[in-house]
């Protein structure tokens, strides 16, 4: 087998030159690893949800299964066949979504309506985490573009085959759920198929990489800089309460997402009164799905229309009176509400969760009232209610994330193992986080799932530890429960009157009884919380700082004696039943404040610490590092480099750059022949610029002669600088004749350094 020096071996080309066609052997492989590679960057997108809310197995089993149906049919059907089957498909799974959602498929107009709804939400903003059947609607979503990317690509139509899977990946970046480090791995592998297909198909060269790259660039930038997102919000509307790093700042991280944290601080500024008839928690916030580091809202806000719901059962009223005495992001409510009055509710929305929220937020001195629903449970009532729990309830309120181990199950288990009922369920869990770890706001953020770190690994935490251990426990057996955050009663100065500060910020637990509704239960322990509220309060009384009382609480003194012997919470159940011999007695105290909480010696805020008595590993503020460079910086910082270095390339731009600062400037001199050769050029090049550039068929002194008289000739324009004329006999005498001196090279060198810089704009010249 003989080869030609252009490579050719038989009737295949093994390109030897970088300009000419790349083996097809080697793009084909190419090719299919970017397409494979973009649909794993949307199908990591999906799996991360289904890790949350179940459903792995079944997406990966379907992944597989179109991908084998496509490998098997890529040469048997034709492509209008192969985007019938991939809809089918589609239809199939969305129909098995809308029946789980409580729609049926069958009826048309409803499911296109549902689909639709569902979609626009979506596309403007909506996480997949917070569609309650999330994991369901993965399935429905994989199938088309899994089957037609892979099944054009095994076609060769690479350019074609990136479309299903580059829209895949686009929708999961309008719902916000792929990353930057997903989506740049994403499009980086759409290009690549793109490129490997062109490259098969019209014969190009390794050289047009530095043109895709510098493409691949500028797409990255314009997705970082361009929003197409319909109907989301010019600016940011979300009000974060309390500064970053209070224990107010992890409760309320985002509107739909509540956050898990290490070492946190306290405020102790007010944050809004309350006139109410009732001791009660004041509740901002409900959230029911739980990510292992986070808490989500599922569902969304409708503007509130004068109810938000009523609990099952009788109940008594009560009314309440806030009023925000700072900028407030939240509407502080007692549990349940029924209704709201006041101005401000006209902007007010109501989540699935029953929890109102202020569209816009609140300015100090804004009020209005509530009307919440007092239920009056007894033990012995929630021993007897029974686990005949409505659908929507064991929809919403039973979710644990897919990985949760084996561990944290055997342990929920031996914890209740003599517990005959929910509310028996639901005591012992609440008593064994009391009793079992130590309250501290000095902790660190633990790896992976904080629910199960926090029950196997940890001695000690804060209410967002201990409320969220109760509530993924109470699930692990099958009693309904969700995370709720807000605020204690806060500091009473009056019969009625409650002033309610940052410091008094908490997360406690919600669990369902049928014909009752939601009670609250409180796992975070008591013991030492007033000393650290107290010794906080102080503080900043000595301080000096105005923003910690109002002009009622300044004058109460710190140290409330009426709080040792609280009026009784009947929201509470508990509380010791009397009358039932089988109720232990002794629980926790629900109308102590709960937060915040810990032995008197511990650090409220890190003030008078230093790096060594930290226990979350960090350095106080003084030695952090200035800049943090995250990973997805990192990374589009790389990506912008490669695409700089590439358009510089394919631009010739450092060429170009050489020649424009060598026109000004001759740079160093060496053989005096040569110099008045680089003299003149850079003569003829301003030249060129200002008149016109010399044909072939010119000599030099026939091209200053011609711009000469075209000069003469014309009334307006610019004589020709005489001084050229030494630069052109120099550099004839250099090229044509016996060469010339040093001195006459430099001459001629200085007379163009001259016009250059003559012919510089002004402002470059006084500069």
């Amino acid at each position: 087998m003989s080869t030609d020096s252009s490579g050719r071996v038989g009737d295949r080309t093994i390109s030897l030159d970088t300009d000419r066609a790349v083996d097809a052997d080697i793009v084909r492989p190419v090719a299919l690893g970017c397409v494979l590679a973009l649909t794993a960057s949307y199908v990591s997108v999906l799996y991360g949800i289904t890790r949350v809310v179940g459903g792995s197995q079944s997406l990966f089993a379907l992944v597989a299964a179109m991908l084998v149906a496509a490998t098997v049919l890529a040469r048997l059907i034709r492509p209008w066949t192969a985007a019938v089957l991939a809809l089918a498909a589609t239809g199939i799974g969305f129909a098995y979504y809308l029946t789980s959602a409580g729609v049926d498929p069958g009826v048309v107009f409803t499911a296109t309506d549902a689909l639709v709804s569902d979609t626009v939400a979506l596309a403007t903003g909506l996480p997949l985490l917070r569609m309650l059947q999330a994991g369901i609607w993965t399935l429905g979503f994989a199938p088309a573009p899994v089957f037609l990317s892979w099944y054009l690509a095994l076609r060769g139509r690479y350019a074609l085959s990136v479309v299903p899977g580059g829209a895949a990946l686009g929708f999961l970046v309008l719902t916000g759920d792929a990353g930057t480090l997903t989506t740049l791995a994403g499009t980086l592998a759409a290009i690549g198929a793109i490129a490997a297909g062109e490259l098969e198909k019209r014969g190009g060269s390794i050289r047009q990489a530095d043109l895709l790259a510098a493409l691949f660039a500028l797409i990255v930038v314009l997705s970082m800089t361009v929003t197409i997102v319909p109907g989301q919000p010019a600016g940011p509307t979300h009000l974060v309460q309390g500064e970053a790093g209070t224990l107010e700042a992890t409760l309320d991280t985002a509107p739909q997402r509540s956050g898990i944290s290490g070492q946190v601080d306290l405020s102790p500024e007010v944050r809004f009164t309350v006139e109410s008839e009732r001791r009660s928690y004041w509740r901002t916030g409900v959230y029911d799905r739980f990510t292992g580091d986070e808490w989500i809202r599922t569902g969304q806000s409708n503007r509130y229309d004068g109810r938000i719901g009523s609990p099952p059962g009788n109940y008594d009223r009560v009314e309440q009176t806030i009023t925000a005495e700072t900028k407030l992001g939240i509407m502080p409510v007692a549990p349940q509400p029924l209704s709201l009055g006041g101005d401000v509710t006209r902007r007010a929305s109501v989540s699935t969760h029953g929890q109102p929220r202020p569209e816009t937020p609140l300015e100090a001195g804004d009020s209005y009232r509530v009307e919440s629903a007092i239920v009056d449970p007894s033990p012995s009532a929630l021993r007897d209610a029974g686990t005949n729990y409505p659908d929507d309830v064991t929809d919403h309120y039973l979710q644990t994330p897919e990985s949760t181990s084996s561990e944290f199950r055997e342990r929920t288990a031996e914890i209740t193992a003599d517990a005959d009922n929910p509310y028996e369920t639901a005591v012992a869990i609440e008593r064994h986080l009391e009793s079992s770890k130590e309250y501290s706001l000095a902790v660190s953020k633990p790896p992976g799932n904080a629910a199960e770190e926090f029950l196997l690994e940890m001695d000690e935490g804060y209410c967002v530890y201990f409320a969220t251990a109760m509530t993924q426990m109470l699930r692990e057996e099958g009693v309904p429960a969700r995370y709720v955050t807000g605020y204690t009663s806060g500091q009473q100065v009056d019969d009625d009157r409650y002033v309610v500060r940052g410091l008094d910020a908490h997360a406690w637990v919600e669990v369902y009884f049928p014909d009752h509704g939601w009670v609250r239960f409180d796992p975070t322990p008591g013991d030492g919380r007033d000393d650290v509220h107290t010794d906080r309060l102080e503080e900043a009384r000595e301080n000096g700082n105005e923003d910690a009382d109002t002009e009622e609480s300044a004058d109460v003194p710190v140290r409330d004696d009426s709080a040792d012997d609280p009026e009784e919470d009947p929201n509470d159940p508990s509380e010791p039943d009397p009358d039932d011999p089988n109720d232990p007695g002794e629980p926790n105290d629900p109308n102590e404040p709960s937060e915040p909480n810990g032995s008197p010696n511990e650090p409220a805020n890190g003030t008078n610490e230093s790096p060594a008595d930290r226990t979350d590993g960090t350095e106080s503020s003084d030695d952090e590092p200035l800049v943090t460079v995250t990973r997805e910086a990192a990374a589009l910082g790389i990506v912008l480099l490669f695409g700089f270095a590439a358009g510089v390339r394919r631009t010739d731009a450092t060429t170009r750059a050489r020649r424009e600062l060598g026109i000004y400037w001759h740079g160093r001199r060496r053989d005096p022949d040569r110099d008045a050769e680089r003299a003149f050029a850079r003569l003829e090049r301003l030249l060129a610029r200002r008149y016109r550039p010399r044909r072939r068929s010119e000599s030099a002194r026939a091209y200053l002669a011609a711009l000469s008289a075209a000069a003469d000739d014309a009334t307006d324009a610019e004589p020709i600088d005489p001084r050229t004329e030494l630069v052109v006999d120099r550099y004839e005498r250099a090229t044509y004749g016996n060469g010339i001196s040093r001195v006459e090279a430099d001459e001629a060198i200085e007379v163009v350094d001259d016009i250059a810089r003559e012919s510089l704009p002004v402002v470059s010249r006084l500069g």
